[in-house]
């Protein structure tokens, strides 16, 4: 077995239990789930979620270090990408940016289609069995209100977390059947999910991404069915991308109460902006990145404390991890959607962009847990070099600076 398909192998078994962990750990098994390890190892508390975190981190180092083969270009991108991350990571106390830059790193050989596949396929095993037993009594459905209107988790830990799922399930569903000839079939279970997360968890950001989503996929299929070159708009949503990241953290900087047209968004959006307004007002913006609190001490008060929200996640990564971490991120970023548009992959640039866009309202974006599609990033990381194979019907396909060619076994 060569050492790129046995790392692409471990790479996918891993990445798949940590996703089957993740999603089940964040429901209403987490606590039995612990509990019933404590009892079986006789101890009395296990944090499984940790376990497995370390784990699949001692496998990531492993195929990083001895599995996978670099060029030096490929060693000089890599720590250049590496040190900020690392001294943000310890700036802001914050490891989600790392993680991520390990899943990327160690991504080398791994396929996003064969990913995207099995990730899938999770979601679609766990949800409908998560939902169902919290519809027999088996978990406990929370429910909080927003303003009349009550919000339902179906054993998820929180509704947000629920539609947030249904987003990825419905991404990994317009991928895997991009190609499919049944397209107003595949728009209605769009919609339907779109309707399920707006009346069951009334989830605004999945719903918002989800719109987007069907959007694009349908003026997608109007530039099909007409045959008209899809360059453009592939290009507009890379364009679009770069746009979304600049003006909403520079939106941040300015105080939406003060223009009624900005207030006015800012309102539709929950608030996003006032609140990163003023955590950008209390923390101001750092290099190297700085611990951030959302629960802060009042500076005209003592004693006095105000609970703020950074759901922006392009804000959030620029003030907790600082300028350069943000801006080596930005640009891994929109290179892997520049990466996707120039092969012509429309369906993956319609999801980075509708990624980009959810993230203006939430800091999932840039989680690995909340985005698997953030793999994408390792195209351009080691798309000089870079070679990953497709084993179908006995014939090799491989990928070098972003042209195919196929050769027999």
């Amino acid at each position: 077995m060569e050492r790129e398909e046995l790392a692409r192998k471990i790479f996918n078994i891993v990445f798949g239990v940590w996703c089957a962990f993740d999603i089940i750990m964040r429901t209403a098994f987490e606590t039995n789930i612990n509990a019933f390890a404590a009892f079986v190892f006789k101890v009395d508390y296990i944090d499984v979620d940790r376990i497995i975190d370390l784990f699949v981190l001692v496998v990531l180092l492993a195929i990083i270090v001895f599995l996978q083969r670099y060029s030096f270009h490929e060693l000089i991108i890599l720590v250049i990408i590496t040190i900020p991350f690392v001294i943000a990571t310890l700036k802001a106390d914050n490891n989600y940016l790392i993680s991520l830059l390990l899943f990327v790193v160690a991504a080398k050989y791994a396929d996003i289609d064969q990913i995207v596949e099995m990730y899938f396929f999770l979601l679609l095993i766990i949800i409908p069995l998560i939902i169902f037993m919290c519809i027999i009594g088996i978990l406990p459905d929370y429910t909080m209100y927003r303003g009349g209107t009550i919000r339902h988790a179906l054993g998820f830990e929180h509704p947000n977390r629920l539609g947030m799922r249904i987003f990825q399930l419905m991404l990994c569903f317009s991928y895997k059947y991009r190609n499919s000839r049944y397209r107003l079939f595949r728009f209605l279970i769009l919609l339907m999910a779109a309707l399920f997360v707006y009346i069951v968890p009334n989830s605004q950001t999945a719903f918002v991404g989800l719109a987007i989503l069907m959007i694009m996929i349908f003026v997608g299929g109007i530039y099909d069915k007409y045959s008209l070159n899809k360059k453009i708009l592939i290009n507009a949503m890379v364009i679009t991308s770069v746009f979304i990241n600049a003006i909403t953290v520079i939106a941040s900087f300015f105080d939406p109460q003060k223009n009624d047209t900005f207030n006015r968004i800012d309102r539709f959006l929950s608030r996003r902006f006032l609140y990163g307004h003023r955590m950008y007002d209390y923390y101001g913006i750092s290099i190297w990145g700085q611990k951030v609190n959302t629960l802060v001490q009042d500076r005209k008060f003592v004693g006095v404390y105000r609970q703020w929200y950074l759901d922006n996640a392009y804000l959030s990564i620029l003030l907790r991890f600082g300028l350069i971490a943000y801006l080596i991120f930005s640009i891994l970023w929109i290179m892997a959607i520049i990466y996707f548009a120039k092969n012509d992959n429309y369906a993956m640039v319609v999801i980075l962009f509708a990624y980009s866009v959810y993230g203006i309202m939430t800091t999932g974006f840039y989680m690995m847990s909340h985005n698997v599609f953030l793999l994408s990033m390792s195209y351009p990381i080691y798309a000089k070099t870079m070679t990953h194979y497709l084993y179908q019907n006995n014939r090799r396909v491989r990928f070098v600076w972003g042209r195919m060619i196929e050769t027999r076994n």
